[in-house]
């Protein structure tokens, strides 16, 4: 079967692992004030510049999840990456009100050819859907995550009988789905339902930082392990053929990138092995393996 693919504002998803980090969470200590989106730019542009740096360090490509609590800091982070960055946004809000408003807002600047919906779920309504199509976002993360559906044939049940559905209903073109993490042990039932999700031929992927930082929130371990631990947790999933990796905070970048980036290496080369052609020069397997030497 051939690898589905799509191009989200110059970024391949299907080629090899896009890395995505999250900006202006709950305990994002750049955000002054989480109601207005006020933000200490000069910190933001530091973390957009290291990540910028580690694209070209690496030849891995990276995507940004915009969370927002209020539809006012929504229009507001949006504004100000329009300002300081040209990589993909995905527009991820609290609640249905904040995403919409960002749907309309990247409608209004001009960025929907470098924006998507993170997520879709089995809750999103019509409404926000019809707002999705109107404002011409044509890319979404799709989300399995439900307490009825624990084992991959679930997710994969859900996936076939309502989210891609509801992509049709908002005019998606391109999809990927994130599978779901939410403990440890459940990494092994996501990299199993990774693999499903692209024998039917749809992306998918994870955030196995969801469980990678959850001890650490109880403090049952330091940051040090936490780190070492989310690491492990999506190389693991990489190698269990992810295309995408929502890797926690932006700022984690600095020790996900290089692991993850020796890991599509790795990949690349074995793909060659098999006689396979790698195409992608940007590969961290011409990038990157070589600066090692």
């Amino acid at each position: 079967m051939r690898r589905p693919e799509y191009t989200l504002g110059g970024v391949v998803f299907g080629t090899k692992a896009v890395l995505i980090g999250s900006l202006f969470y709950k305990s994002d200590r750049k955000v002054l004030d989480h109601r207005k989106g006020e933000v200490d730019r000069d910190a933001l542009r530091r973390e957009l510049g290291a990540v910028e740096r580690l694209k070209a360090r690496t030849g891995l490509d990276h995507a940004i999840d915009v969370i927002a609590e209020t539809p006012q800091a929504m229009k507001s982070y949006l504004d100000l990456l329009a300002e300081t960055t040209e990589q993909p946004l995905l527009i991820g809000g609290m609640n249905e009100e904040t995403r919409m408003a960002g749907y309309e807002k990247v409608k209004e600047i001009g960025l929907a050819g470098r924006c998507g919906v993170n997520s879709i779920s089995p809750e999103t309504t019509a409404a926000e859907l019809g707002r999705i199509k109107e404002c011409g976002l044509r890319f979404a993360i799709l989300q399995t995550m439900d307490p009825s559906a624990v084992y991959p044939e679930d997710k994969i049940r859900i996936l076939r009988d309502d989210l891609m559905g509801k992509c049709d209903q908002a005019a998606v073109e391109g999809m990927a789905v994130d599978v779901g993490v939410m403990d440890f042990t459940s990494v092994y039932l996501a990299v199993e339902t990774i693999r499903r999700a692209k024998e039917i031929g749809v992306l998918a992927g994870c955030a196995p930082s969801n469980a990678a930082y959850q001890p650490l929130a109880s403090n049952k371990l330091t940051r040090r392990s936490t780190r070492a631990i989310n690491v492990a947790l999506n190389t693991m999933v990489q190698t269990g053929g992810a295309d995408f990796l929502i890797y926690g905070p932006l700022r984690a970048a600095s020790y996900v990138f290089e692991a993850a980036a020796v890991v599509e290496a790795i990949k690349a080369y074995g793909a060659r092995v098999r006689g396979e052609k790698v195409t992608d020069r940007k590969n961290p397997l011409f990038e990157f393996l070589p600066k090692l030497r």
